[in-house]
């Protein structure tokens, strides 16, 4: 599974059905598109397009459904470079992915301002690539894990090198946290932000294994069920 794929609709190599027909031949059973939303750091989607993204996406699922699960996301640069204050309805988007959230190295507003905004959007969110051991250090991982149940905001696995310290990948730099939000309904995925390389599209076994390790089933099982529940 892999839920963090750009293609050429934003700053990725791949065009979506070249990436559907890869992971289908690697037999990978769910994958998600996960372009970047309009922002002034990369190729992005504007808004105006952002329907043509999902019929095409759509079509894709529907003449793929029997060899593959697709889902529909963006991700959206949370930080001066995108206009957060006139964001869409995302209508036909399974999940948001926002990263650089509480990041400030990359400008990343806080958290609390994605509390804000969170009440007006009808679909998952997922903080992507969180250095969480960072971007949160000193704060009470049960007060932050009651947080993000209570906002039913989920926290990626991310693999790729990009987001690695050490050679180690930010979520187990933070296995302190893990360890918490496995009691709490924080909704947890996996991704490894494919842009140019496809062998990306396999590169989720660590972070499936860092899952069983940290006991994080439940977690993940309510990130996919939210995902499904939403697509319905």
């Amino acid at each position: 599974m892999n839920f963090h794929i750009h293609s050429t609709w934003s700053d990725g190599t791949y065009t979506p059905e070249i990436i559907v027909k890869e992971a289908i031949k690697r037999k990978i059973d769910k994958i998600a598109i996960t372009d970047h939303y309009y922002t002034k750091k990369t190729a992005s989607l504007p808004p105006k397009y952002i329907k043509m993204y999902v019929e095409d996406l759509k079509a894709l699922r529907k003449k793929y459904e029997k060899d593959i699960d697709l889902y529909i996301g963006l991700e959206i640069d949370f930080s001066p470079r995108t206009d957060i204050d006139n964001l869409p309805d995302f209508e036909g988007v399974d999940f948001l992915l926002f990263e650089y959230v509480q990041d400030e190295i990359w400008e990343g507003y806080p958290l609390w301002m994605l509390l804000d905004l969170r009440k007006n959007l009808k679909i998952p969110v997922i903080l992507a690539h969180n250095e969480i051991s960072r971007n949160f250090s000193g704060t009470d991982y049960v007060s932050l894990a009651k947080v993000l149940q209570a906002d039913k905001i989920g926290i990626e696995l991310n693999t790729n090198y990009n987001y690695t310290k050490l050679d180690m990948p930010y979520y187990r730099l933070a296995e302190d946290f893990f360890k918490v939000i496995r009691d709490y309904e924080v909704p947890v995925s996996v991704g490894s932000d494919l842009h140019d390389d496809i062998n990306e599209l396999a590169n989720t076994s660590d972070a499936l294994s860092f899952i069983q390790e940290m006991h994080l089933e439940n977690n993940f099982k309510l990130f996919l069920s939210e995902v499904e529940k939403n697509e319905r």
